[in-house]
Parts: C-alpha cells; structure tokens; sequence
C-alpha cells in the first residue's frame, strides 16, 4: 500500500541548514531539514550589533542543536552540515543535557591503542559538524560539554575574510552519578579549510585532535583469584582535571578576542612565582581566583589562535572561560549576550 506522505529528505540523524541575508538585511533560514534523532531549533534574534569590524552590520541567528530524549544512545549518528552565505553570522549552541551520551558498555577488554576495530567502533555515537563560511560570514559555535562515549568530527571551510569561533570540550560524565571518566574511548577532530571558489581547491589550514582512550582494561583475574587493576584508564591520564576543553579562534570579527587572549596569557605568573615575560615589571606571582584551571594559548599558523584547558571543575571551567569572553566583549558585541548563554 502507497503511503500517503510525503517521502523524506534527508537521511535518519542529518540536518541541513542554509542561511542567507535577504534584502535589505534580514538574516533568513532558506533552509533547514532534520530528521530523528536530530532536532534543530532555529532563532532570529533581535539584537543589531551597533558596530562591527566588518562593513556590514546584520543580525545574528541562533542555532540549537538537539536530541530527543535528552542524549544520544549507543550507535546514534548524527551529522549537521551548515552554509553561512555572505554578511550572516550565526551562533551554533547545545541546550543542557543534548550532548549527553548514554552509557556504552566496551565489547572487548583488552585493546591496543590507536586500533581500534570497525565492530567494536559501531556502538559508538558520533557527530559529524561540517561548516561553509562564506564572505565577511560569522560562525560562533559555544556547545555545552561532551560526555561520555563519543566521536566527534568537526570540519569548516572558509573563503575571504570568514570568521570562525569553535568551542570543542569534553567532561568526565556525571560526577553526582559517580562517573570518573569511565568512557573507553572519545575522539574529537577539528579541520579548517580554505577553498579557491574559481578552481575549487580545498587547502588545509588546521587540525587539531583529541583522544581519550582507555588503552587496556584487565578484567579477569589473576592467579590468586583476585581482580586484575584496571591499568592505563583515561581517568589515570588526566591527573585532578575533570574537563578539558579547544578553543579555536581565526578571521576579523576575533581579531581582538585574539589578541585579548594572546596578552592575559602572557601577563600570567611564570615559573618561580615570578613573570619572565619581556618588559614585565612584576616580579612577584599575581593572585588568580582561578587556580584551578590550568590553559595554555598559543598564535599558530600565522592567523589561528589555539587555547587548550583543563580544570578540576566544569562550572569553574564554564565561569572562567565566560569570564574571559565577557570581559573582552567581542562576542557579545557582534552576537549578543545570548551568544554566551552556555557559558
């Protein structure tokens, strides 16, 4: 019998999304499809920045990047590909919870790092974020933290004078359930690329990955019939920090964000309890009322600004990198208050 309904776009778990400034500068979703258990939430702000780096001023859309359910469970697949057409600018978040990834128990026990079979890699989520920054475009991508299991693939392709913001950081799971980074294995992958809109040549700027891989887990028993310890866990690796985090700065509109990091970093206390920085006349450690959080941020590539992270507590982590980009005021600034909500 012929289903009276209309067959679908996409495919299970794939969203697209288009945006595109309509005359005579009205930020519009052209299109955005999604289907389970993908849920995109799309919203227009009504903030006008009053002043920008780039030469035209629009307002900024709000993306919301959901489940159904409140997480994903094992095997679940989803992959947004997102368009920012010239002069848009758009920020792309996750509500609490939606990153969440239900418990995934390991197939097998014992296994080599870095080869990791195909079978025991299908129960596995995965997200899949792939980005296209048009001209003078804006893309600020703040998400809540990743948890538990799971791979995620980043990849943004940017033309003349795009600008790209992109949060990457995953946490130990739930600490008021126990949970003590109790994941087998989670991989992040970030890429930027440049593209020749005349040839089509695509040319990689940047990538940076993180993997969290319990590398061998002994479960059996021993000799004497006593449990085998657990060796080489991601909860031994990563010392009294429960969340690590990227941040990824690159273009015009974070210019000054750039900058602003750049500075603090170097302003802050040096070995010794003293700053060795050129040109310092600080000799003795500033007091930091964030001494839980350890960061680094470095300017490479010659345009990227790379900012790694951990810290003991994620709402520490969240307080002190909002605290940062609230005082700078760029995002803010182009996007709006909302922008930091996450944060």
């Amino acid at each position: 019998m012929a289903t009276p309904f209309i067959a679908p776009v996409s495919k299970p778990g794939k969203g697209e999304v288009v945006v595109t400034l309509l005359p005579p500068s009205l930020p519009t979703f052209t299109t955005l499809t999604y289907r389970y258990p993908l849920k995109l939430l799309n919203h227009v702000s009504r903030y006008t920045p009053s002043s920008s780096v780039l030469p035209c001023i629009s307002r900024p859309v709000y993306l919301y990047i959901m489940s159904y359910g409140g997480g994903l469970l094992a095997g679940d697949e989803i992959s947004v590909s997102i368009t920012l057409n010239p002069q848009t600018r758009a920020v792309v978040t996750t509500p609490q919870g939606s990153n969440k990834i239900y418990r995934t128990d390991a197939k097998e026990k014992t296994r080599v790092r870095m080869a990791v079979p195909d079978q025991v890699l299908m129960d596995r989520s995965r997200q899949t974020l792939d980005v296209h920054i048009e001209n003078q475009a804006a893309f600020c991508y703040l998400p809540d933290p990743n948890i538990q299991t799971f791979t995620l693939d980043a990849a943004a392709t940017l033309t003349d004078r795009g600008s790209l913001c992109m949060l990457d950081w995953v946490c130990e799971g739930r600490s008021a359930m126990g949970e003590n980074w109790d994941l087998h294995l989670w991989r992040g992958k970030n890429e930027v690329w440049s593209v020749d809109k005349a040839t089509g040549y695509r040319k990689l700027l940047l990538r940076d990955s993180m993997i969290l891989d319990a590398e061998s887990e002994d479960g059996g028993l021993s000799s004497t019939e006593e449990p085998l310890r657990k060796t080489n866990l991601v909860r031994d690796r990563v010392g009294t920090n429960t969340i690590l985090g990227t941040v990824i700065l690159y273009g015009p509109v974070f210019e000054q964000l750039m900058a602003f990091l750049l500075d603090r970093f170097k302003s802050q206390p040096r070995l010794g309890a003293c700053d060795w920085s050129k040109g310092s006349n600080n000799s003795m450690a500033l007091p930091s009322s964030h001494d839980d959080v350890t960061w680094t941020v470095a300017h490479i590539r010659g345009s990227f600004v790379l900012m790694k992270f951990g810290a003991r507590d994620a709402d520490g982590a969240k307080r002190w990198l909002g605290s940062l980009l609230r005082e700078e005021g760029s995002i803010e600034m182009e996007f709006g208050e909302d922008a930091l909500l996450c944060l």
